[in-house]
């Protein structure tokens, strides 16, 4: 709403016939009071909504990162009796007594290589 300078002449001699030289600034100050009181009420309104906002999101967050952790912990649950199973079947590896190769299990022949002799 853009107001020419002679509308707002208009206005402002309409104004001062329909109220009188007397009110006419009371008036103006009343007008100015709830013009302020008006922005900052809309300011705070505006305020309020951002935190909700910016709350929204955070919540929105923290409820990912929870169903995230539930999921690892559920990955963690299902992996830890395999990984006890595979542990205890792994055995260290025994070496022969030179310290070359694998140690021979009882029963296993050496392996033969003709090309060796």
């Amino acid at each position: 709403m853009n107001l020419q300078i002679g509308e707002m002449a208009f206005l402002g001699m309409l104004a001062l016939l329909i109220f009188g030289p007397e009110r006419l600034p009371g008036m103006a100050r009343n007008l100015g009071r709830m013009v302020a009181r008006f922005r900052s009420e809309a300011s705070g309104a505006l305020d309020e909504l951002k935190q909700t906002a910016e709350l929204d999101d955070l919540r929105g967050a923290v409820n990912e990162l929870r169903g995230q952790t539930q999921g690892l912990r559920q990955a963690v649950t299902l992996a830890a009796p395999q990984a006890a199973a595979a542990a205890a079947v792994e055995t260290p590896v025994a070496t022969r007594e030179n310290g070359h190769g694998p140690a021979l299990r009882p029963g296993e022949t050496a392996p033969f290589d003709p090309d060796a002799t």
